[in-house]
């Protein structure tokens, strides 16, 4: 009752502003029978988070908007929206930056408080846990933030996973993902002359450079690229790969979404097989064999001879041979 009695004594307020009727802080406590200092505290909050352009005339004793266009932004109104709200919060917890975090809490506990919401409450019962992720170092995410706000390009030293070597890019940036508890900026790289993912903790440094990027960098599609491949790799030709679940994994298959557009297909025997496009098959290869025996690739033949020859080799080092 407590927040939505907040927006009514917000939209009460700002109806009567709005028609310049100048409403004395006195009304404002009769209508809703709160003090002076909650009708104070309501009126700074208008100022402060919807920057209301609320003014004081000490010879009429009222208040007035002194810009007669402002509008109140859509504001949450339902039980779900609220909800939604308490999940974003516990969402951005997953920010790597801890100055950017800490200002989205503050941003979200004062909201809380002003609905009246009781936040902490039920945030308290819903966890994200990540797993196997890595550390961004503190400032990287905001700059790459802002970065993507601004349009700029940015100069990194980035390490290769491989050997841990170190090269400096100017990179453009285009897209930030959130992948498997990871943080990915992927942008034009101007030493590779193509696009590259580049995860954030490997940045070792990086600056926010002046130059703008160019339009036509800007145009790419690359939010679509994304989501037109399985896993993190969307560069190349997408290639149609299909799994064979025995009758014994079938449930846990069907369950499972691998690719918003992957085609199921029951068989006789009660398995399922699973096609969907991959464009490079380091990532899918790993994640077939975490089934054991439970998965068999069907097609592309190129995939199945790699998937055969790794499992050749792990049983050949279980062997001792």
């Amino acid at each position: 009752m407590a927040k939505r009695l907040a927006f009514e004594r917000y939209l009460w307020l700002h109806g009567r502003l709005k028609r310049g009727r100048n409403p004395r802080i006195s009304e404002f406590m009769e209508a809703f029978e709160i003090s002076r200092r909650q009708a104070a505290r309501d009126i700074e909050f208008m100022r402060d988070f919807f920057r209301a352009p609320i003014r004081y005339s000490a010879r009429d004793r009222a208040y007035f908007y002194d810009d007669a266009s402002f509008e109140l932004p859509g504001l949450w109104t339902t039980e779900e929206e609220l909800v939604a709200l308490i999940i974003t919060k516990r969402l951005a917890s997953v920010i790597p930056d801890e100055g950017t975090r800490s200002r989205i809490s503050g941003f979200f506990d004062q909201v809380s408080a002003r609905m009246g919401l009781d936040m902490a409450g039920l945030e308290g019962r819903i966890s994200l846990k990540n797993i196997r992720y890595q550390e961004v170092k503190s400032g990287v995410f905001d700059t790459v933030v802002f970065s993507l706000s601004g349009k700029r390009k940015l100069k990194l030293r980035y390490r290769s996973p491989y050997g841990g070597k170190e090269s400096d890019r100017v990179v453009s940036p285009l897209h930030l993902l959130l992948y498997m508890g990871n943080w990915h900026l992927i942008g034009y790289c101007e030493w590779k002359q193509g696009l590259r993912d580049f995860l954030l903790s490997r940045m070792v440094s990086l600056e926010l450079l002046p130059d703008s990027v160019e339009p036509e960098r800007l145009q790419l599609p690359v939010s679509r690229q994304v989501d037109q491949h399985y896993g993190i790799f969307f560069e190349g030709e997408g290639v149609d790969v299909t799994l064979r679940f025995s009758a014994g994994a079938a449930g846990m298959a069907r369950e499972q979404v691998w690719y918003p557009g992957q085609k199921v297909r029951e068989c006789e025997d009660g398995s399922v097989e699973l096609t969907f496009p991959v464009a490079d098959f380091r990532e899918i290869t790993g994640d077939i064999l975490r089934y054991g025996a439970e998965v068999e690739v069907i097609s592309p033949p190129e995939l199945r001879r790699q998937v055969l020859d790794i499992a050749m080799a792990i049983a050949s080092r279980y062997r001792g041979e």
